[in-house]
């Protein structure tokens, strides 16, 4: 009978121990931090990151089977890689238009790696040349097929190192060398004036004339004496120096570049010089006067770039850059001109702007009795209209 008893009490420890170990080898909680691995009754278990996917998420990847671990069957292990949930990517986004201008369309911020990088320096790029890039759906305003441009400038430029040789002395040689500015014949500065038209005839062609009168006046009592014309003209008495020049240009210009935010092109045509010296001492005699006149053509040819800087409200800023070289067998001369431009919309495509900056002119003619140096540069201003 007391063996009997022995009997049953140790079959219930060893079947008691029997279900404890397998209830703890089967189930490894959060607060269990030995090796085993949690079984497919127990995976809801929020904690633990090592989680199986449902098959139907992913239709083409076969599951992995579970296979059993060496520690015994009471537990599962997934042998195969963790699959995660599909997440679809997001639409880059763009931030708002504001002081510093706008991302780069496409681009998501914080992809340095995805920004283009600027063509030709920047200079023909979309995004600008170092003043910040443009926001989205900005344009240059152009003078479009079948559309005119006008523009008024005033300039008012400095006279310099400007000389003249005309006819000979009393021994044949050639006569004095005069500076205009430095021999007291004329001022330093004057007003003009600078009109210029513009007709597109097809999208990418135009004709553009300019006409830009010259014209000085001055009462100056010279130090020295000088030959002009083969006249001598004496110091110290009073002289009238008047000097007209009118400039006639007509070209042919083609926008070879024309994008969304820049406009470069290339011209050439021929330029009318109509040029008029006269100097004379009126008190001395009433035919004490000598004149220097001559109309002579050149051709020119050139290039220019306008680029957008950014929009202020609903008017435009952009900068251009023009110049150009003008020759024939005697004279050469170049000149160029840098303006700012400010663009503001008008109905039916039309544009008013205003514009300012500075312009060079120069142009020399040489031979030993019919010298002329001429130069000219100085700030400049105006109106003009796209309709």
């Amino acid at each position: 009978m007391l063996k009997l008893k022995r009997l049953k009490v140790l079959v219930c420890q060893v079947v008691w121990v029997f279900v404890a170990t397998t209830a703890c080898w089967g189930y490894t909680g959060p607060d269990i931090s030995g090796p085993g691995v949690q079984g497919d009754a127990l995976s809801a278990d929020p904690t633990y990151q090592n989680r199986s996917v449902p098959q139907q998420q992913f239709p083409s990847q076969p599951q992995r089977g579970l296979s059993q671990t060496s520690r015994g069957t009471g537990g599962y292990s997934n042998s195969g890689p963790v699959y995660r949930p599909y997440e679809p990517t997001r639409a880059p986004v763009l931030a708002p238009c504001g002081p510093q201008g706008c991302p780069v369309p496409g681009v998501a911020a914080g992809n340095p790696n995805a920004i283009p990088a600027p063509g030709m320096f920047g200079l023909f790029s979309q995004q600008g040349m170092g003043f910040g890039a443009p926001c989205v759906g900005s344009f240059l305003p152009h003078v479009g097929a079948k559309q005119f441009q006008v523009s008024a400038q005033v300039w008012y430029p400095t006279l310099y190192r400007s000389e003249v040789i005309w006819g000979t002395n009393m021994a044949g040689g050639a006569g004095t060398q005069l500076d205009l500015t430095r021999d007291d014949l004329l001022g330093p500065n004057q007003y003009f004036g600078v009109y210029e038209g513009r007709c597109q005839i097809k999208c990418n062609w135009g004709l553009r004339f300019t006409f830009m009168p010259i014209n000085y006046r001055a009462n100056s009592n010279p130090r020295n004496g000088f030959w002009f014309a083969n006249q001598w003209f004496a110091p110290t008495i009073n002289t009238l120096t008047v000097w007209d020049r009118y400039t006639y240009r007509a070209e042919l210009v083609y926008d070879w570049f024309h994008k969304q935010n820049a406009v470069s092109s290339l011209f050439a045509g021929y330029i009318m010089y109509d040029d008029k010296l006269t100097i004379s001492q009126p008190n001395i005699a009433p035919n004490w006067s000598r004149s220097r006149s001559s109309t002579r053509g050149l051709y020119t040819a050139g290039a220019s770039i306008e680029r957008l800087i950014r929009d202020i409200g609903s008017a435009t800023v952009s900068t251009e850059c023009r110049w150009s070289v003008n020759f024939d067998n005697d004279h050469f001369g170049w000149d160029g001109v840098w303006l700012g431009r400010v663009y503001m919309p008008m109905n039916c495509g039309r544009y008013g702007y205003l514009e300012g900056g500075y312009r060079w002119y120069v142009l020399e003619t040489s031979q030993p009795t019919d010298y002329d140096k001429t130069n000219l540069a100085g700030p400049t201003a105006g109106i003009g209209l796209i309709f």
